[in-house]
């Protein structure tokens, strides 16, 4: 027994495999990691573009194989653990002692960043759950007044989702949320011997950052509602689909003024034109 799994085995615990846990062992990976999130949040060159100084958040930080190198950094930062017996290691390492490291047992999913850690702009990263990928990065998308940029290890199949293009197999919601607002980047591969336990499929370092302004809540929520009904049933029609949520008669004369043909399929239609679609639904 050694590394994640015996640091785990000597806090009393072991990997939730109802939680996704699978930590990063390799020093190297980490410490690559490490030198991307400080160069994003700083502003300084890390052959990426970057912004100016963000507030470091992350999201499931477990055995701390990437807030150990940020803290050696000089970085400070919010550790955000649902794991109690995690989030209680963590309180107990010297620098949340002394103030650089703020830990919160909670879920991420229940945080407001700029209710409940101030009106700063944050710089979200971690190593996220596979199975809770995809709600966590809509709660990302839901923080972009003050949280324009993302670093986050995503199973690979997830990574391609985000850029992934109309009329693709992998193209859906988040795809179509993303790309409106976000530009999405791989910067980093990761093979499944940097974790353990080890996963069966490799891993993708995904940079996400807003490409202009951040999209208002009313926006957002339109194009999730339209988003969710028009990728419900991926073989139905548009019009099946958006007659569920929507009504025929309704469903019928958003497409007609748009002019979609009716018999396409969502995964047909470029986001611009589902967020066009999802206004106009919202006003009938």
């Amino acid at each position: 027994m050694s590394g994640p799994i015996r640091e785990l085995s000597l806090l009393g615990l072991a990997p939730s495999r109802a939680r996704g846990q699978n930590f990063v062992q390799d020093p190297n990976v980490a410490g690559k990691i490490a030198d991307l999130v400080a160069g994003q949040a700083s502003g300084g060159p890390v052959g990426l573009e970057a912004g100016g100084a963000m507030e470091i958040v992350e999201i499931g930080p477990g055995l701390g194989a990437l807030t150990r190198p940020l803290l050696a950094r000089g970085l400070e930062l919010t550790a955000v653990e649902l794991d109690r017996g995690l989030a209680r290691a963590l309180a107990g390492w010297p620098e949340a002692q002394a103030g650089r490291l703020r830990v919160l047992e909670r879920d991420v999913l229940d945080l407001d960043l700029e209710r409940d850690l101030g009106p700063k702009t944050f710089l979200v990263c971690g190593n996220l759950p596979y199975n809770l990928s995809t709600p966590i990065l809509f709660w990302f998308m839901d923080q972009a007044r003050v949280a324009p940029a993302g670093l986050f290890m995503l199973q690979r199949e997830m990574a391609l989702r985000l850029a992934a293009k109309p009329g693709s197999r992998a193209y859906g919601r988040l795809s179509v949320a993303v790309s409106l607002w976000y530009e999405p980047r791989v910067v980093l591969a990761v093979k499944p011997s940097a974790f353990r336990p080890r996963p069966r499929v490799d891993s993708s370092l995904v940079l996400v950052r807003l490409k202009g302004r951040p999209p208002e809540a009313a926006e957002r929520g339109a194009l999730g509602r339209l988003t969710a009904a028009a990728f419900a049933a991926r073989r139905k029609t548009i019009l099946n689909n958006l007659s569920a949520g929507y009504g025929k008669a309704r469903a019928l004369g958003a497409l007609e003024e748009l002019g979609i043909e009716p018999g396409l399929r969502a995964e047909a239609l470029d986001p611009g034109r589902l967020l066009a679609l999802a206004g106009i639904l919202e006003r009938r």
